[in-house]
């Protein structure tokens, strides 16, 4: 049966806009999410450039590499997080061996956001952020946000977190090179505790792409069957 699109003239094309730029929104803003979520080895970290490109371009940044310095940390080069459809986002990185952690920054408008990660060989991570970071307490897991802490205190929390893991026998990961951490990475958002973080944190947009998926099939029906019928 053909269909009749002399139909299409009983629509109010306002309202069909209106329905698809709705969903297209949706999309837009959750779909990201939802690929992660289903695909959390989607989440890859890269490597690239080396110590003499860790440089600042905000008093932030310039303040923030300072502190850390003083603290020990030595730049490494700069880490580029790719997601799908999603904007990639660069972070600078330094490593401290004797502090067990590797440093990385990230300017945030006028702001300098701040990560210490150690990784364990058996797969198991702690992270600690100066910013809003959801609270983790897993056997191989721990994570958490000091916002208001300075690099000192953040990285006296984070030594807490790691002696944790250390007492009960988990093996450091003591390699503090770049490629070192783009491989802990890849391998934390694959099968490690990330990937439980990375569906936690997008089961919002899984639920809100589907929905619109959903929504927009169910809609396309109606219409195909409208001009059918």
């Amino acid at each position: 049966m053909g269909l009749d699109f002399s139909r299409l003239g009983a629509l109010d094309p306002w309202r069909v806009l209106g329905f698809f730029a709705l969903i297209g929104f949706l999309l837009y803003r959750n779909l990201p999410g939802a690929l992660a979520f289903l695909r959390p080895s989607w989440v890859r970290p890269r490597a690239a450039g080396g110590p003499e490109d860790v440089a600042a371009r905000s008093p932030a940044m310039r303040d923030m590499l300072g502190q850390l310095e003083e603290l020990g940390f030595e730049p490494k080069g700069i880490l580029i997080e790719r997601r799908p459809l999603a904007p990639s986002t660069r972070e600078l990185v330094l490593a401290s061996p004797e502090a067990r952690c590797f440093a990385t920054v990230r300017p945030v408008k006028n702001e300098a956001w701040l990560s210490l990660v150690t990784h364990f060989s058996d797969g198991a991570a702690v992270i600690t952020a100066d910013f809003h970071w959801p609270s983790v307490d897993e056997p191989d897991y721990l994570a958490g946000g000091l916002p208001g802490n300075g690099p000192a205190e953040l990285l006296n929390a984070h030594r807490r977190r790691v002696q944790r893991f250390v007492d009960a026998g988990r093996p450091l990961d003591a390699a503090y090179d770049l490629s070192a951490l783009e491989a802990a990475g890849a391998r934390f958002f694959a099968k490690g505790p990330g990937k439980r973080e990375l569906r936690r944190k997008e089961l919002r947009g899984l639920i809100f792409a589907g929905g619109a998926l959903i929504f927009m099939g169910s809609f396309v029906v109606q219409l195909v069957r409208r001009l059918a019928g």
